[in-house]
């Protein structure tokens, strides 16, 4: 089914003349999308049944499948590939490499009078968008049809040219190798660790090396994504700032770079800025602009909503939170992701019910699906299993809230819990690049050693308000779901029954 949703929604950018004519309307295979599409059924079974009143091992059902997604993948390869921006390097590519193509047969038939004219004008086109994997492949044209003319003086030019342009090809394969890497490595985690800043630190100066020789605007693009990773992870907000900035400003010298995807990218880091600096309200505006340029069939829009719901809690707009919190477990696509991400919005869950619990907000329990006013922790935890292993990320955001809900089930041995965690904090956290987490931390695992006595919270509070307010900037820390401060405030209140008098 999902492969029919995202063959779908491919389709969905623009409707191909040739649609109705493939899925024929009342038709049953016309029908089978229908059910998937629109009526989001997630099950075979559900499906063979609405259509054959059989199960999902039918053959007549499995060959009406086979055959919709046979003919969705010839749709969505016949039609042009579809991007807001006309003149998007994506677009001129598909339309060179066809050329491309024509020209190859020609050449295989020893045929090399036309296909010249048409290489050159590839070549050409392939020039002025910096399209280097397309250069390389006109530069061998050419010198395949040199070769068949007799012209060696010709083609030995465009033989140095292929090994120039080959070396080029290689330093943007290498750069889009270093981005998707690093990539990849922080897209599950929250964590900012040396190894991260070390990475991104070697990646993007080889890639500035490269850059004296051969100025492209595609190799400035992974080297701004690889800087912003690294001044991100080192917290430096400023140097974050204007590399998002530089960013922004290629997509406007080189509009052929800009597409949906990165313009979502760009927004996404100016939220990410002034989440970081505390201005909300400014990020809020940037993560609307988002929302209109994602979709959860993309699976871009979580990403976008989780920073969002992050956003309303600092705005202490929880209903809104939880309104986000509910879509995003409702929607068909979110048993598709993976299951750190699954994790990570458990423990957004779990932070939501907390702040329910301490304001007595009973009537917004609605909001999420998971937990009722009874919380099971080993269910909790169970859901959170991945996120428990990412010990320098979310694991972090775990400990602290599962300490609150192991005190309001096991209030009897919440101060050995505490002292763990003081463990894991000299073990883990000490050298933490997030001066106001490790505070935080610190914190509240005295507060749970002591077995969250009245006293011990306003002193550990106050303390704890005295270190923040000296630090060096008036930040969010990224592991800040809740505002420290009244994450404090609110603990007395979630533990109301069992905190000591």
């Amino acid at each position: 089914m999902d492969l029919i949703n995202e063959l779908a929604y491919i389709l969905s950018k623009k409707k191909s003349a040739r649609f109705d004519s493939y899925l024929p309307a009342n038709s049953k295979i016309r029908k089978l999308y229908d059910l998937v599409t629109q009526k989001e059924v997630l099950s075979d079974d559900v499906a063979a049944h609405e259509i054959y009143n059989t199960g999902k091992a039918d053959k007549k059902y499995l060959m009406l499948k086979r055959n919709l997604i046979q003919k969705l993948s010839e749709l969505v390869f016949m039609e042009d590939y579809v991007v807001p921006y006309e003149e998007n390097y994506v677009n001129i590519q598909f339309r060179v490499e066809r050329e491309l193509n024509i020209a190859e047969k020609l050449i295989l038939e020893n045929v090399y009078h036309n296909p010249t004219k048409i290489i050159a004008k590839v070549e050409h086109m392939a020039e002025k968008y910096y399209l280097i994997d397309v250069q390389v492949s006109a530069a061998k044209k050419f010198r395949s049809v040199y070769a068949l003319k007799g012209f060696p003086a010709e083609t030995e030019k465009y033989d140095n040219k292929v090994k120039q342009l080959t070396k080029y090809q290689q330093y943007y394969n290498e750069a889009k190798g270093m981005w998707e890497v690093l990539y990849s490595k922080t897209k599950y985690t929250i964590a900012k660790i040396p190894e991260f800043i070390f990475e991104a630190y070697h990646y993007s100066e080889i890639i500035k090396q490269w850059l004296h020789e051969y100025d492209s605007p595609f190799m400035r693009l992974y080297f701004y994504k690889i800087s912003s990773i690294k001044y991100d992870q080192q917290n430096d907000n400023q140097k974050f700032f204007e590399t998002i900035n530089s960013l922004n400003k290629l997509t406007q010298d080189y509009h052929f770079v800009k597409s949906q995807q990165l313009l979502l990218e760009i927004n996404y880091a100016y939220a990410l800025y002034y989440r970081n600096i505390r201005k909300v309200d400014i990020a809020e505006e940037y993560l609307h602009k988002c929302l209109e340029l994602s979709d959860y069939r993309a699976f871009n829009k979580f990403q976008v909503q989780q920073l969002l719901f992050e956003v309303k809690i600092k705005q202490k707009k929880y209903t809104d939170a939880g309104e986000i919190l509910y879509e995003t477990f409702c929607v068909p696509q979110f048993e598709l992701l993976d299951n750190y991400d699954k994790s990570a919005w458990a423990i957004r869950e779990a932070y939501l019910y907390f702040i329910f619990k301490a304001h007595n907000y009973s009537e917004l329990f609605k909001y999420l699906p998971n937990i009722d006013s009874s919380f099971e922790l080993n269910s909790f935890l169970e859901r959170t299993k991945k996120s428990s292993k990412d010990k320098f990320g979310y694991n972090i955001v775990l400990l602290i809230i599962r300490l609150l809900f192991m005190a309001k089930s096991n209030f009897s041995e919440i101060d050995n819990e505490g002292n763990n965690l003081l463990i894991y904090y000299h073990r883990y956290l000490k050298e933490l690049n997030s001066y106001r987490t490790r505070e935080f931390f610190k914190a509240v695992s005295k507060m749970g050693a002591k077995g969250f006595e009245k006293e011990i919270i306003e002193e550990r509070k106050e303390i704890l308000k005295s270190r923040l307010e000296k630090s060096e900037e008036n930040v969010y820390d990224v592991f800040e779901l809740i505002p420290y401060l009244d994450f404090l405030n609110m603990i007395p209140e979630f533990l109301s029954k069992e905190i000591k008098k």
